[in-house]
């Protein structure tokens, strides 16, 4: 089996995207990988796949890792190659390019490298479409390079992003409880998202997912994003309901969100932030700080 389309999610943390996965995943011909840029990021004590076996002596991808050849120096090599050309500041080097993108040789090597770990999960998994859920808005970037990738954007709106992100998570993937931004840290992670995104989109195809629609009438804004995205294989999703899917099976999501290890059919409906149980001085914070983001950044289904 080989790839026939890649589809990267984007979007700040806490934005859906481990449902979106999820969801995409219940389809045939679909394998989501969950935030993929974790198996170099992080050590393989550290990385737990949503089966619920450690990296280490997990069986799908120790036979990707087996089919591709990826040993350690190779996932050095991600590693070194990412804090390179992975940046904010290397896209605006190259004047938010994707052509001057994709002739940097550094980059190339970079997505000669994702596509050759690509290629391996594919085989591996028998599956054509590939969803990758690591969101970084530059690494949307240096794919857009490749034509068999589709880029995704999820948004959120930002109180909400930041109310999230100011919530404590247990992550049963990592052992512990995930880490809390501040609401200056999650602001501008917000913001360097979307500031991305929409430069990107005035050169790139990108389609847009709004994340109070989606819970709203989730298999009608599905379906319309997946015709838009001039797939060569259409995924379905496994519809129940018209808000609920059935899990799809060989689900092997890295790391992110741990919701990725719930079991059963997957309902969907938007996660509310309850302000009262947020102090008085937090909340007007949050909310002025999100006014102003969300007057730079407006919503855009």
């Amino acid at each position: 089996m080989t790839i026939q389309n890649i589809i990267y999610i984007s979007g700040s943390g806490r934005s859906g995207s481990t449902l979106l996965e999820r969801i995409l995943h219940s389809s045939s011909g679909v394998s989501a990988l969950g935030e993929l840029h974790c198996l170099w990021r992080l050590s393989e004590a550290e990385i737990t796949c949503s089966c619920g076996s450690p990296f280490r002596d997990d069986p799908f991808w120790g036979a990707v890792l087996a089919n591709t050849g990826l040993d350690t120096a190779a996932i050095a090599e991600f590693r070194r190659l990412e804090g390179l050309v992975c940046r904010t500041g290397y896209i605006a080097r190259h004047r938010f390019s994707v052509e001057a993108l994709g002739a940097d040789r550094e980059v190339q090597r970079f997505l000669e490298l994702q596509f050759r770990l690509f290629e391996g999960i594919a085989s591996v998994s028998g599956c054509p479409v590939l969803v990758d859920s690591s969101k970084a808005g530059p690494r949307a970037w240096l794919l857009a390079c490749d034509p068999r990738v589709r880029i995704v954007h999820l948004y959120r709106d930002p109180a909400d992003v930041i109310a999230s992100w100011r919530s404590a998570k247990f992550d049963p993937g990592m052992g512990h409880a995930m880490k809390r931004m501040s609401i200056v840290e999650a602001a501008l992670d917000w913001w360097k998202v979307e500031q991305l995104v929409c430069r990107l989109e005035r050169i790139r195809p990108v389609s847009r997912i709004d994340y109070r629609a989606f819970c709203a009438a989730p298999q009608e804004v599905i379906g319309a994003v997946l015709a838009g995205l001039d797939l060569r294989t259409l995924p379905a999703p496994h519809w129940t309901a018209p808000n609920a899917v059935e899990q799809g099976a060989n689900y092997h999501s890295l790391n992110g969100n741990p919701d990725r290890f719930e079991r059963g059919p997957i309902e969907v409906s938007a996660r509310r932030t309850d302000w009262s149980k947020v102090k008085a001085g937090e909340r007007s914070a949050i909310q002025l700080t999100a006014s102003a983001l969300r007057a730079l950044y407006p919503g855009r289904a």
